[in-house]
């Protein structure tokens, strides 16, 4: 009779065979989707560190960062190279599962059976030489690789390198790659690799073959002949597993189990027997699993009969005979079902969980220190756009600030200007007015030979013109100058010192020191007064004083000018001299340098008002006049008169004394006389010259003081101008760099969600597949 436990287990085997069976989907295909998942996941991770990467070689911030970019770079770089390596892994990995027994227990047969095909050479005695892995191949036609070659060759040749009993076999931890088509064997498109072992009491290289073909291994099944109990060597080959790696997935195959059914009486309690002590074999020595999981881990088959049978299934053949007729054959072949449904959950759990599971939690932890990096990327660029926009705020301020300023200044210097100008102007017609009044003071200081001589007399003249114009220039200079020079340096410093305000402190010094051109300004008083004087005539002949003409000229002509011609007196000469010299005169310039018509001294228009009423007495009596001579005429009629009058000899006393006057007037006549009549003459010609000009000096004089102090203004005002021109190129800079950190914060911002998404990702792969979040 079976025990109850045993009974249950085997319902429960089974129940779970009935339920799930052949038609439902395999638990290798979680691993499968796990697999892509993840794979795609880590690929997309690895496109999003290199985009980090080539954010921060990109990224500058300040140069108090630069280091810590540099930094943030280089870890980001190990982050890609850790996340490429892990890449390669996951492409690679596969479930692995790797066979044990000792020799001849049917380690090949059970992989054989479970892939439905005979593919690994199988025997009774030490059959499996080296070490066989069967990898799924999308190829059509089986091949296999021997170490150390790349050569595929026929998978027939198998049966000689991997067969101890051949002579062309290979070392006993040597590795065979056979590659079968996905097509013919469902678990092996489902990325499962199973691995063949020789007999482990055959070589004594137990350490060698772990850690060379089992590390990697998700789970052992451990092939034991049902025919005898556990061996120790078979125990102590686990237990070096056991040392190796944490908790291994072994499962027991309790083989051959079909020569039971020759001895039904003590089946029961060789099962239990078995059953107990491999329980106590995982739980108690091993400890990789409890004892109720330990249970599950054990059955009992038959891998001959199950190869058997799934042959003729593959063939077409009936199954009718053969395998099924051995007594208790389908409960073998359900528990063989079961083991594979047991082996399919747990090998797809534990690979998931040893391939997947520190691979999902590395990339977590990648993922969340990249947003970290990102999070002080933001925070750095965040400080750095703050400082720069209360910068820009402060420059936009200041520039503001200057533009009002220097339109305040400017219409300020414009006033002042024009002000000082007007001063200017007065002052020097009040000077020049000053010194016209002195003039023949000027003249007479002049010292050189004088003789009437025509030739003579032009370079007198000429000299004369220069002597006046330096003395005009010099007098017109100590009188203004000094004043001018300070109320130009007083504005200009003003100026400057208005203007310093606007400049930031960086600029150099505005000042007007002693030495500079500002201070060292001084306005022309240039006359001209040879072209004043070109049509100068002086009449230097002698003239008696008490002559007919001079008594006309003096008593009668300014109250009756044309009875004094009808008389006989000369004057058309003064006329002539004054109406060319209001001519030359009729245009000069005014202030702003535009021709403008002279006004007529008031002399000239008298004598112009007079003959203007006596055009026609003038006229008339000039015309009798040009028909004799005047004098003679004259002193014909007056000699008579007086003759009658007065008799000859008061005449003739008269005619003594007159002729006495006239020789002492003729002897007195000298150069000196001469000369002095000629200043005399010059004096009066050149004051009404002058003062036709004053007004024009004046003018031109304001204009060089308007200009210089224009010209300093604007001197001024472009340095001004310059830092206006500074502060908005300064503004633009600080909007384009406060643009670019906005971008750079922005692009970490996202960079930042992009890991925390990868990192929900990961989370969200591990809670789906049932991995333990206490390692993340």
């Amino acid at each position: 009779m079976r025990n109850s436990s045993s009974q249950f287990k085997r319902a429960y085997s089974l129940k779970d065979g009935e339920m799930n069976g052949v038609h439902g989907e395999s638990p290798l295909h979680n691993f499968v989707k796990a697999k892509q998942k993840i794979n795609s996941t880590f690929g997309d991770i690895g496109k999003y560190l290199e985009n980090c990467n080539n954010f921060l070689a990109d990224c500058k911030i300040s140069d108090d960062n630069n280091e810590e970019i540099k930094k943030f770079s280089t870890e980001v770089s190990g982050y890609l190279a850790q996340v490429s390596g892990i890449s390669e892994v996951l492409a690679r990995d596969q479930m692995k599962v790797a066979f044990f027994g000792r020799t001849s227990n049917g380690k090949s047969t059970a992989v054989n059976a479970m892939l439905q095909d005979k593919i690994l050479p199988m025997g009774i005695g030490h059959t499996t030489n080296c070490f066989l892995s069967v990898h799924g191949s999308d190829l059509p036609d089986p091949y296999i690789l021997i170490p150390e070659s790349n050569e595929k060759k026929n998978v027939k040749s198998l049966s000689q390198l991997a067969h101890a009993l051949c002579d062309e076999k290979l070392d006993h931890s040597s590795l065979v790659q056979v590659f079968w088509p996905k097509s013919r064997c469902k678990m092996l498109s489902e990325d499962v690799v199973l691995v063949d072992s020789p007999g482990i009491d055959v070589s004594p290289d137990l350490d060698l073959w772990i850690d060379k073909h089992c590390l990697d291994a998700d789970v052992f099944v451990l092939v034991a002949n049902a025919e005898s109990t556990l061996m120790v060597t078979e125990k102590n080959f686990f237990h070096k597993v056991n040392q190796r790696l944490s908790r291994p997935n072994i499962f027991i195959l309790n083989n051959r189990w079909d020569a039971s059914a020759s001895e039904p009486d003590t089946m029961e309690l060789v099962k239990n027997q078995h059953l107990s002590r491999n329980i106590s074999f995982l739980a108690d020595e091993l400890k990789c699993v409890d004892r109720a999981q330990a249970e599950d881990r054990v059955f009992f088959v038959s891998a001959k009969e199950n190869i058997m049978t799934r042959m003729q299934k593959h063939q077409g053949m009936p199954q009718g005979g053969g395998a099924i007729h051995v007594e208790g054959f389908p409960a073998r072949q359900l528990e063989f079902e079961n083991f594979e449904r047991k082996f399919e959950e747990c090998i797809s759990k534990s690979a998931i969980q040893t391939k997947f599971e520190s691979h999902a939690v590395s990339g977590m932890k990648i993922t969340n220190m990249v947003k970290v990096l990102m999070e002080q990327i933001v925070g750095c660029a965040f400080q750095q756009r703050t400082k720069l926009e209360k910068a820009k705020k402060e420059q936009e301020n200041r520039l503001e600030y200057v533009k009002e300023q220097l339109e305040i200044c400017s219409h300020d210097s414009k006033r002042q200007i024009k002000e000082i100008t007007a001063k200017v102007e007065a002052q020097v017609t009040e000077a020049m007015t000053e010194e016209i009044g002195r003039l023949g003071l000027l003249v007479n200081e002049f010292d050189h030979p004088f003789h009437p001589h025509p030739g003579f007399l032009r370079t007198y003249k000429k000299e004369l013109y220069s002597h006046l114009e330096r003395g005009l220039g010099r007098n017109m200079t100590a009188r203004c100058s000094n004043s001018q020079t300070q109320v130009i340096c007083d504005a200009q410093r003003d100026m400057a010192d208005r203007l310093r305000g606007l400049l930031p402190p960086e600029s150099p010094e505005v000042s007007l020191e002693p030495g500079t051109p500002a201070l060292d300004f001084q306005a022309s008083y240039k006359l001209d007064v040879p072209s004043l004087c070109t049509d100068f005539q002086e009449d230097i002949e002698f003239h008696f004083t008490l002559g007919w003409q001079a008594i006309l000229r003096k008593f009668l002509a300014p109250h009756n000018a044309g009875l004094a011609i009808a008389l006989g007196a000369n004057i058309q000469r003064n006329v002539q001299s004054l109406v060319p010299t209001a001519q030359h005169n009729a245009q000069s310039y005014s202030t702003e340098g535009r021709p403008r018509a002279s006004t007529q001294t008031s002399s000239s228009r008298d004598v112009m008002t007079r003959y203007e009423g006596d055009d026609v007495t003038l006229a008339v009596i000039q015309g009798l006049a040009s028909l004799t001579s005047r004098t003679g005429t004259l002193v014909v009629i007056v000699g008579g008169l007086i003759w009658k009058t007065v008799g000859w000899k008061f005449i003739a006393l008269c005619g003594g004394l007159y002729s006495g006057v006239y020789v002492i007037e003729r002897l007195r006549w000298t150069n000196n006389a001469k000369e002095k009549t000629f200043k005399r003459q010059f004096v009066e010609y050149a004051t009404e010259k002058l003062q036709l000009v004053v007004s024009f000096t004046s003018a031109n004089c304001s204009i060089q003081v308007q200009q210089e102090l224009t010209s300093t203004f604007v001197k001024l005002k472009s340095l001004v101008q310059r830092a206006k021109e500074t502060l908005e190129e300064n503004i633009i800079e600080l909007y384009k760099e406060i643009t670019r950190l906005e971008k750079i914060e922005n692009d970490a911002k996202i960079l930042r969600n992009k890991a925390s998404w990868f990192e929900s990702e990961l989370t969200q792969f591990v809670a789906e597949f049932g991995l333990e979040k206490s390692k993340m």
